[in-house]
């Protein structure tokens, strides 16, 4: 039997699962039972280990949710090209000159940062990710 909305991340799911019915039942075993033993209440502690046990839950859920998001490779292309802002040119020409004062020692990668930073200097166009034309 294939669940159909629930295809991707199935482990991430069933460890939430898992965390937060063993969390619960710690939890309701702390809050309604009567455990003592040698005098000492331990009723406290199960509620706490409970709660802790149900918020680290938590993580399962975030991956499983993260792991199914559905996004297709236009919107990804669309939402990665990257914006030609006043704050990205100051970026890139951080970058740029961090990249060339470390890639003097490194040999061709360094010729190669040089040669990005010249075509962008002089105004070609780049080809960025995806097929996204870049200006520098």
């Amino acid at each position: 039997m294939a669940l159909k909305g629930l295809s991707r991340c199935t482990y991430a799911l069933w460890l939430a699962v898992v965390l937060d019915v063993v969390g619960l039942v710690t939890l309701l075993v702390g809050v309604f039972g009567s455990l003592q033993r040698g005098g000492r209440d331990y009723g406290d502690m199960l509620i706490y280990t409970g709660a802790i046990v149900v918020f680290a839950s938590l993580i399962g859920w975030v991956f499983w949710y993260t792991g199914n998001i559905e996004i297709t490779w236009d919107e990804l292309a669309n939402d990665y090209c990257p914006k030609d802002t006043k704050l990205h040119r100051i970026v890139r020409k951080i970058s740029r000159s961090i990249s060339m004062r470390n890639g003097e020692s490194r040999g061709m990668r360094g010729t190669a940062a040089r040669d990005r930073g010249y075509q962008e200097e002089r105004g070609d166009k780049l080809e960025g990710p995806q097929g996204c034309a870049t200006t520098g």
